[in-house]
This record gives structure tokens, sequence and C-alpha cells, in this order.
């Protein structure tokens, strides 16, 4: 009787390591079990150093992450996902790429939405009922644009020089 407990309780030691092993993989690489995330693709000219995991902000506040980024001949199409299940966003969104602070750092993504306020019973993005001509919606798609930056502000500069240069 004792040695059938000694391996039974050796037996559950090595399957819970296996299981909060195995859990803990699954959770590096993101995978989460009835999260209430929802996708948005942005499509942008320039990424400027925005990369796989870069936040995604919302006047200011973490609401996602950049899951993939994918470099087609027209377009840099990064995939975002919101973490907020009941985040509205009237339309007109659009995305920007901005350094993390004002001499660089990391990339990040900004949703701006200029549209009017939604109504307090305005469907989910989730939702069946979600109005894509109103609202952002699962799936959607927002253009993307670079905020400007020193590199930026400086490649202006250049620009303009040799510009007037060859005047």
């Amino acid at each position: 009787m004792r040695r059938s407990v000694r391996d039974a309780i050796v037996g559950f030691t090595v399957i819970g390591g296996i299981i909060g092993f195995a859990s803990t993989a699954l959770w590096l690489r993101g995978v989460r079990l009835g999260s209430n995330h929802w996708i948005l693709i942005a499509r942008f000219n320039d990424a400027a150093g925005l990369a796989e995991r870069s936040p995604v902000t919302y006047r200011g506040i973490l609401v996602g992450s950049v899951q993939s980024i994918t470099v087609t001949p027209e377009a840099v199409v990064a995939e975002l996902e919101i973490n907020n299940a009941d985040l509205r966003l009237p339309l007109p969104v659009t995305a920007t790429v901005r350094a993390g602070s004002l001499l660089g750092g990391d990339a990040q993504v900004a949703l701006i939405s200029r549209g009017a306020p939604l109504p307090q019973d305005a469907p989910f993005p989730r939702g069946a009922d979600c109005q894509p001509t109103r609202q952002l919606c699962n799936g959607g798609t927002v253009v993307g644009r670079v905020a400007p930056s020193f590199s930026t502000v400086t490649a202006t500069m250049q620009e303009r020089l040799v510009q007037v240069q060859d005047e």
C-alpha cells in the first residue's frame, strides 16, 4: 500500500509538471482560452519600425497588440488584435504608427477615431448586428499612416534642400 501511494504521488507530480510546461508554452505563444478579442487589419505605406507584438493604443490606453505583419507590393499589412471586446469605434478610423517617445524607441500603433460618438446601445464589434458602415467591426480594414518623427522630418528637409539646390 505504501509503495502505491508513493507511485501515485510521483505520477501526479510528473503529469502536473507536463501540464504546467504545456500551459506556459501556450501562454508564451499567445494562446488565450475564452478571450474576447477581435481582429482589425491596418494597411500602411510605411510601417516605420513596427514589429509583431507592438502595442496598439486608443486614446493613450493599451487595447491590443500587433499579431502579424505581411509585406505586399502595395502596402504593409498588419493584423491587429484588440483585447477589449466592448471597444466600439465610430468610422472613420485611422491607424498611426508612431515612436514610443520623442527620441525614438519602439514603434506602436495608435487608433484614431474621428466619427461622431456611437449610441450606448450600439452593437459590439464581434456581434452579428455590427454595422460596418457606421463603426469598425471584427475583420474590418483601416488606413494606416506614419506620424512625423525626427528621421522623417530630416528626410523631408533633405529633399527640400536638394530641390532648392536644383532650382
